[in-house]
């Protein structure tokens, strides 16, 4: 049994939390891969913690204090005579600030207390404000744990804290995001035992947590406590070797058991596989025998090869069950561990990344852990239907900015099947600068010695706990950082440990002294044309964007550029959206009305303001239209014509292991929007082929004064754990024949009325009336069946609401002329002229631009009442800049609350942004065509 802790205060004076960065645990034990033990094989098949009598949560109600600064901490508050009875209680897992205290902040790459200590230099921590939670509950240890070992387990803590069991500390840890064990054995008596927990909001490895996302703190993951037989497993690593041909593999674990009493114990470990079936692989377990003399921990490795086993992959998740146990003397099972195992293989070579031998394009999202409701305390709900949209919607892996997540999202990702670049809890964003050229003192962690150990431990943590997961194919030292040898160090440390994954880091483009950081090169927000200079320039390195198309707001215009561009060259592998959800906070004013907060609506400062809302998905996971955009970019199968007049089509396979005869091709013709042809194809095309495919409508009956336009739309006949049976995976349109426009109207033998009066010009029909202005040139009423429609004038407009993008690119200030425009326009010309049934009236203007713009508006008005409207803009300038909207402002009566068109939709399209809107015939409400983003904007 291990002693108890001796606590020696460090040499500095000061405290652990504080300018000590050599520093980030006291006694917490070695990280090693997720598991819980169980008694038995079926309860080891199911895996469910919480039927294994080794588990027992300890989440729920804690007492809780809140303190404003350390100084103000209840010092004692962890000794056993001491009386919480008149604290508060808190749930957890939480943040103290979504249970009314403290407030939430969020900054990009500010740091927090960038304000109230601005002369703070890394790494001190923060004194004048920096919050610290004391928390305490009792639990009772069950008696069959009895000559056990028995730990103590915080999958999250944000940021420093330490740990007291019946009045004596066990130990304290930094890192927010990894977990953090103790062993409390020594510390338990009989009955119940008193656990207290100090948290502190801020400590000097918070110099290591800059993300993007907002501050926030307290126990926010799962505590639990779990047992073991005193010889147990405590760490194991699962390889899948296969063959140079991807058939066959040979399955190695290597093992580590301990002997936790020391005690002379003969055993045999045992491992077998189970299929999705639950059968076992292999005829007998695999076994091997070791017998404890005085030594507490033993290496051993159990192999065996798998004959022709099903691979993994995001498009073909098949997983398999391993069951390691620990039999006694007598040949009595004591404990037995499991995971899920993914047959695959993850490469670079050749230069580029490979799955299985074949290359991967990754089609990614970049994803913070948060929940409008519960901050980053996710609720696995949370995850199941940001999972299900992801796979629904094509995309095909995620980039866990910037940390690592809850345990079971990987579970999740295994299961359901996406790529996961596990990115390290590493940000020092606020402290280099992107014009900077080398590393200079301010620089964290860069070559300091003194972080090091903390940096590599940060990885290491990750590592070691997400190591099993098949989905996890690369590692991330973090987001930027900079460079320095620091990186370099944990690049090395985790290729010695795991080489079996490439290391990503971005920071890299940055920092080119710091190269041998990264397997990968990797961007931000480049161009595409940068993004082809890179693949036509020699590259060296597989090629990302592991952020990209930022999301903010009304955005992702251009995405199918980049998408092209994962098609043209080889050495283009994929990208991340950036981001995945809005992260906003659900609040309500003082009279109730809800709303979602951004920075500063708490009062905080520093914040930078709704610049966190940069997702495919509102903040309460409802979608946004861009979501529609990437998966129509995102899709796998591309068709092109080869001969419309023929039927005749193109169809690339782009899955790597998936035949297109999965899936159902409905083919359906439609003239003006209305059905008229419709058909169902089966079609075979292996991955990464190309076939000819003839669609069999019948073209000479769909000519006419109508537009034909056929739609490919591949459904996936059948319900898979992520979406219903017939979920459309792809679709594409091609126009067969256009609609040639033509007067449609009526001859109405009687003709309009038009008269001049007083400055006015007035059109006159049966039942409609029109009205001008001669002075201005405007539009100034139209008014049918007795009701007055308009409730401003028509004008040109060329100015639109900005987006948050706008504003990060200074469009309002770089395009203010054309706002100007839109409201200062001099009328030049008025003429108008009547021909039979028909009307013609025309304004010419000059507009405020500098040089001077001309515009020249028309309408035709019918008999029948319908209005023909033709505008032609004649820029001062080739140097004038873009024209933010181009159209005219109808302001109406709001009972015309309907519309239908003819054309791309349903939902929010624009030029840049369109390819996932199908062309058709829609019908909605005005109200409707809103899209709340966080921010209102165009």
């Amino acid at each position: 049994m291990r002693a108890k802790f001796v606590y020696q205060p460090p040499a500095n004076g000061y405290p652990e939390w504080n300018n000590n960065p050599e520093t980030f645990e006291l006694n917490r034990l070695d990280a090693h891969a997720s598991m819980i033990p169980y008694r038995s094989l079926s309860q080891a098949l199911t895996n469910d913690k919480e039927t294994s009598p080794f588990y027992q949560t300890l989440n729920g109600l804690w007492k809780f204090a809140f303190s404003e600064t350390p100084d103000q901490r209840i010092v004692d508050f962890y000794k056993t005579d001491f009386d919480c009875s008149t604290w508060d209680t808190i749930p957890v897992p939480s943040h103290w600030q979504f249970q009314g205290y403290d407030y939430p902040q969020y900054t990009n790459l500010r740091y927090p207390w960038a304000e109230s200590e601005p002369e703070l230099k890394a790494p001190f921590a923060p004194t004048k404000y920096n919050p610290v939670g004391s928390y305490l509950r009792t639990f009772t240890v069950p008696e069959s744990w009895n000559g056990q070992p028995v730990y103590l387990s915080f999958q999250g803590v944000e940021s420093a804290f330490y740990v007291w069991v019946n009045g004596e500390l066990v130990g304290y840890c930094e890192d927010t995001f990894t977990p953090s064990e103790f062993d409390i054995t020594p510390y338990l008596v009989a009955g119940d035992n008193k656990l207290a927990v100090e948290v502190y909001r801020w400590c000097d490895a918070s110099w290591l947590e800059d993300q993007d996302f907002w501050r926030l703190s307290g126990i926010f993951r799962e505590v639990y406590l779990y047992s073991a037989p005193s010889v147990h497993i405590a760490d194991y690593f699962v390889h899948t070797d296969l063959d140079e041909n991807f058939v066959h593999a040979d399955l190695n674990v290597d093992i580590k058991v301990e002997n936790y009493f020391n005690e002379q114990s003969p055993y045999t470990l045992q491992m077998q596989l189970y299929n999705k079936e639950g059968q076992p692989v292999w005829e007998t377990p695999i076994s091997a025998t070791g017998s404890f003399e005085q030594e507490g921990v033993q290496q051993l490795k159990l192999s065996a090869p798998v004959e022709q086993p099903f691979k993994w992959s995001a498009e073909t998740p098949y997983l398999y069950t391993l069951v390691l146990s620990i039999n006694d003397g007598n040949g009595h099972t004591q404990e037995t561990v499991s995971c899920k195992v993914g047959f695959r293989k993850f490469e670079i070579n050749d230069g580029l990344m490979k799955i299985n031998g074949k290359r991967i394009v990754l089609k990614g999202v970049n994803r913070h852990e948060f929940s409008c409701d519960t901050g980053r305390a996710l609720a696995k709900e949370d995850m199941l239907r940001d999972i299900q949209l992801m796979k629904t919607h094509n995309i095909n892996a995620v980039r866990t900015s910037h940390y690592p997540n809850q345990s079971v999202w990987y579970e999740l990702c295994d299961e359901y099947g996406l790529y996961v670049i596990d990115e390290t809890n590493l940000e020092t964003h606020g402290t280099w600068a992107y014009s900077q050229e080398g590393l200079n003192d301010g620089n964290v962690p860069g070559s300091k010695p003194e972080w090091r150990a903390n940096v590599i431990d940060r990885c290491n943590s990750m590592m070691q706990r997400d190591k099993n997961h098949p989905s996890v194919i690369i590692w991330s030292l973090g987001n930027e950082s900079f460079g320095g040898d620091n990186f370099i160090a944990m690049h090395d440390y985790l290729r010695e440990i795991d080489p079996s994954r490439p290391v990503h880091y971005e920071g890299i483009f940055h920092c080119r002294e710091s190269e041998a950081a990264s397997d990968i090169e990797s961007t931000m927000y480049i161009k595409p044309q940068d993004v082809e200079k890179y693949a036509l320039n020699n590259p060296k390195k597989p090629y990302i964007l592991c952020e990209y198309s930022h999301a903010m707001g009304n955005s992702c215009g251009g995405l199918h550029l980049y998408c092209d561009l994962f098609d043209k060259y080889d050495i283009v592998q994929g990208a991340f959206i950036w981001d995945w959800v809005d992260q906003a906070i659900r609040t309500h004013t003082s009279e109730g009305i809800e709303y979602l907060a951004y920075g500063g609506d708490f009062g905080e400062s520093p914040h930078d303001g709704n610049f966190s809302g940069n997702g495919l998905l509102f903040a309460d996971r409802t979608v946004t239209p861009k979501l529609f955009e990437v998966k129509k970019c995102y899709q796998n199968i591309k068709v092109t014509a080869e001969n419309i007049l023929e039927g005749l089509f193109q169809i690339r396979n782009s899955f790597l292991f998936t035949n297109l005869k999965e899936y159902d091709l409905k083919w359906e013709v439609r003239l003006d929007g209305v059905t008229a042809q419709e058909g169902l194809l089966k079609i075979s095309c292996a991955p990464g082929e190309n076939i000819s495919c003839k669609v069999p409508y019948e073209l000479d009956s769909l000519r006419g004064n109508h537009e034909a336009v056929l739609n490919l739309s591949f459904i996936q006949p059948s319900a898979t754990i992520w979406a219903e049976a017939n979920h459309e995976i792809a679709w594409e349109q091609f126009i067969l024949s256009p609609r040639f426009v033509t007067n449609t109207s009526k001859t109405i033998a009687e003709p309009l009325r038009v008269s001049e009066l007083e400055n006015v010009l007035n059109v006159q029909g049966d039942n409609f009336e029109l009205s001008f202005s001669t002075t201005t040139g405007a539009l100034n009423s139209y008014r049918s069946s007795g009701k007055e429609r308009l409730l401003e004038p028509v004008r040109a407009n060329f100015w639109r609401a900005v987006t948050d993008n706008d504003c990060g690119n200074k469009l309002p200030q770089r395009c203010a002329v054309w706002k100007q425009a839109s409201h200062k326009q001099h009328l030049i010309s008025f003429t108008f002229r009547t021909e039979g049934s028909l009307c013609f009236v025309s304004a010419s203007y000059l507009l405020a631009t500098s040089p001077d713009s001309t515009l020249r508006v028309q309408y035709v008005i019918r008999a029948d009442g319908t209005l023909e409207i033709t505008q032609e803009l004649s820029p001062g300038s080739s140097v004038l800049p873009e024209i933010p909207e181009f159209g005219m402002m109808f302001v109406l009566d709001g009972s015309l609350d309907t519309l239908s068109w003819y054309g791309r939709g349903p939902h929010e399209n624009y030029w840049d942004r369109q390819s996932g809107a199908p062309l058709g015939r829609y019908t909605g409400k005005v109200s409707d065509q809103f899209t709340p983003y966080l921010k209102p904007q165009e």
